[in-house]
């Protein structure tokens, strides 16, 4: 299937670019360093075998965690194309802290995503990809205005390793983004980081807990963040 050796094949060239851009970035002299907190909480629907829909509110805490971020609604669906691959969709609605310059406050916008996912197992490892496409623009205020569309290039490569008899089974993924916007070249400009894991409750959902790390390189001051995640998710089949 020459889609899942595309997949495959790019697995090994993003983990090769996160090692060489990685020692590129650290190799800046000034950088900037954050302690955030992520949190979500959601809900998903099985309408048959292939498709899936779900809703979920997150919210972003910055500064050591104590400043509000961003919070957001999501919705998202996804559909089963064939054996282990996907198509999917997802629609944000974001309150953006602005706390920046002279005019600051919560700003509303607007995000939507195209992914693409594909997953297979190794021995006991399940080796997971998605790319996606990403834009995201301000509610209210046009190009004229300055508000040009921010546009995502996102490919993420994950590995989970099942323990025998243990529910907590440990999860690793890397994900480099390539930014680009209207009269601009595409950069690479952060990467991410995750080691995590997850306890399911088969009548109460599915608890998630992850560190992660994540670095932005398109600035001139390097931004460094370290991230404490907890989710929450309950599946209607």
């Amino acid at each position: 299937m020459k889609i899942a050796k595309y997949f495959k094949l790019t697995f090994f060239q993003v983990l090769f670019c996160l090692l060489v851009c990685t020692n590129t970035a650290f190799s800046q002299l000034e950088d900037t360093n954050d302690f955030a907190f992520w949190s979500s909480v959601g809900v998903d629907y099985s309408i048959g075998k292939k498709l899936k829909v779900g809703v979920e509110q997150n919210i972003r805490l910055k500064d050591n965690a104590t400043t509000i971020e961003e919070y957001f609604s999501q919705f998202n669906i996804e559909y089963e194309l064939f054996d282990n691959f996907e198509i999917g969709v997802g629609l944000r609605h974001i309150n953006e802290n602005d706390d920046q310059g002279k005019i600051q406050g919560y700003e509303n916008h607007f995000r939507y995503n195209l992914d693409l996912s594909y997953k297979y197992d190794i021995n006991r490892f399940e080796v997971s990809h998605r790319f996606r496409y990403q834009n995201k623009n301000q509610l209210g205020v046009g190009e004229a205005e300055g508000d040009i569309p921010s546009e995502n290039l996102r490919f993420k490569t994950g590995l989970e390793y099942n323990i025998r008899k243990w529910p907590l089974d440990p999860e690793f993924s890397a994900e480099a983004f390539h930014r680009f916007r209207k009269g601009e070249a595409m950069r690479y400009s952060k990467y991410r980081l995750t080691f995590g894991t997850s306890y399911n409750l088969k009548k109460f959902g599915k608890f998630g807990i992850y560190y992660r790390y994540e670095r932005s390189i398109i600035v001139r001051l390097p931004r460094d963040v370290t991230i404490f995640g907890l989710d929450y998710s309950y599946s209607i089949n």
